[in-house]
């Protein structure tokens, strides 16, 4: 997730072409008002997400914002004659959100290093 959307950020920051191309596309194409900006935040979602959740920070938020930009992107942009090609990686992208925000990050994370003394008590019932 973090290697396209990283691409896809810098494309639209610093490529005039790339940048026209993410307009028409979520312009004309996906029909979003402010297109730019739509593309700007959704990649920009799926980048921050990314790292987020590599770095087990923040993990279920992370996790809920990615979940909500691949929902988005399977209903509008991968339905119909995209989906075989996409639509497979987005729902999977979703699914796997899905698993961090019902479980967390795991015990090899930030978020468990930032509350190990309550994650202790919550193991050890210790009052």
């Amino acid at each position: 997730m973090f290697t396209a959307s990283y691409a896809s950020v810098i494309d639209i920051i610093f490529h005039p072409k790339e940048r026209a191309f993410f307009e028409k596309w979520f312009g004309e194409e996906l029909h979003y008002p402010m297109p730019l900006l739509m593309a700007f935040l959704a990649k920009g979602a799926e980048l921050t997400g990314g790292v987020f959740v590599f770095l087990g920070l923040y993990t279920r938020i992370s996790a809920a914002l990615i979940a909500f930009t691949m929902a988005i992107a399977t209903l509008t942009a991968n339905l119909g004659e995209n989906f075989n090609i996409d639509g497979g990686f987005t729902i999977s992208y979703f699914l796997f959100a899905l698993i961090l925000i019902t479980q967390g990050a795991g015990k090899y994370s930030f978020d468990y290093l930032r509350f190990k003394e309550k994650n202790f008590k919550t193991l050890h019932r210790v009052n």
